[in-house]
């Protein structure tokens, strides 16, 4: 809540300047004299000063409490998309949200905002300081130029914090060597590697959804009995709620990582801790990719060839080039997918994993690649 002062002008009653003198002389009065000083009263009105007096009031200019104090389950969709908007001064709402309280050692409020566009010059300023997340104290506006609330590579999330253990005259020299601040960053990457999984598994299971459903479709029967359609209508009317879900998840997704996939692949070259974690957040085309979609790494994993070892990529300019390599034919011809790396960061990014989920990351331009299946045992047999 926020109060100002009110300043308020008051004026009193007239007060007569006389009284007190009419009431000294009053005992000293001839009585003879009293009607002809009542008429002398009527006839003249008594002299009289007037005084202003200024009083200060509290005047309640703002009752609402700062979004980020009250309970999520109490803020709306649209006063999130509000407050995102007032904060970053985009015209659209976030792709993504999260809002929590920490608790504990360290206590701690936060909102944060995956925004749907990535900045134009978001890749310029990564070595310059951020001021994408406000920090507050007890409700107190503190900065918004700290370089040590989150890593370069999630320079892109927007929001706020609000400390309930940092001082409040807290400065930048303080803050580098603040316990307290480390403890508030560790949390917030936290959050919001959360919100880019949350979006990661949407996604992952819409595909696996619809990969099931055209499977069930090239599997199913046609059936005529008038009872059992009706039933399929049903059902048909509950899949397709779904799939327009489904549908809502891939894209949302595929916006973020075409927004902010860079990013995420510096992470993977940056952030040791968390590598594990970005690396499930990758996406690449491949050898069995359609036009316009891609795939993980646990995807790939899931679909790899009975006797396959290895993860294999080859890096290039486009898909359309890497296709036609003839470095994929030993690959085709096991039926073995290849990622392609055609972004220039990814076969750097990919240099810092060597493996995901106990698989080799095979380049398959290297010279002397093996296989390590039954065929290759094979072929040195011949």
């Amino acid at each position: 809540m926020v109060y100002r002062v009110a300043q308020v002008q008051e004026e009193p009653e007239e007060e007569d300047a006389d009284e007190k003198e009419e009431e000294k002389k009053e005992d000293d009065v001839d009585v003879s004299d009293v009607d002809e000083e009542e008429e002398d009263k009527k006839e003249s009105k008594p002299k009289t000063k007037k005084v202003k007096q200024t009083k200060s009031e509290w005047e309640l200019i703002n009752d609402t409490k700062a979004i980020w104090v009250r309970s999520p389950s109490d803020v709306k969709d649209e006063e999130y998309d509000n407050f995102f908007k007032s904060l970053t001064k985009e015209f659209d709402s976030p792709l993504e949200k999260i809002h929590f309280t920490a608790e504990g050692e360290i206590q701690f409020r936060s909102i944060l905002f995956i925004p749907k566009k990535a900045p134009a010059d978001l890749y310029d300023k990564l070595q310059s300081k951020q001021n994408n997340l406000r920090l507050y104290v007890r409700r107190v506006f503190i900065s918004d130029e700290f370089d040590d609330l989150m890593p370069r590579y999630l320079s892109f999330i927007r929001g706020v914090v609000d400390s309930e253990d940092l001082p409040l005259n807290v400065s930048r020299e303080m803050l580098q060597q603040s316990r307290v601040l480390k403890v508030i960053k560790k949390k917030l990457v936290s959050k919001a590697l959360d919100m880019m999984k949350k979006l990661s598994e949407a996604e992952e299971k819409a595909i696996e959804a619809e990969e099931e459903e055209d499977k069930e479709e090239e599997d199913k029967a046609k059936a005529e009995a008038a009872g059992k359609k009706e039933e399929e209508d049903k059902e048909e009317e509950e899949e397709s709620e779904e799939e327009e879900d489904g549908e809502a998840a891939i894209k949302k997704y595929k916006e973020f990582f075409e927004a902010f996939g860079k990013t995420i692949k510096l992470g993977i070259i940056e952030d040791t801790k968390n590598r594990k974690k970005l690396a499930k957040l990758l996406r690449f085309e491949s050898t069995s990719t359609k036009d316009g979609e891609t795939v993980s790494l646990s995807r790939y994993v899931k679909r790899m060839k009975e006797g396959q070892k290895h993860i294999y990529y080859i890096a290039g300019e486009s898909k359309k080039d890497l296709e036609n390599s003839p470095f994929l034919e030993k690959l085709k011809k096991r039926g073995y997918e290849v990622l392609f790396m055609t972004d220039p960061i990814d076969e750097y990014a990919l240099q810092h994993m060597d493996e995901f989920e106990d698989h080799k990351l095979m380049n398959a331009t290297k010279e002397d690649l093996k296989f390590g299946d039954k065929e290759e045992k094979k072929e040195k047999k011949r």
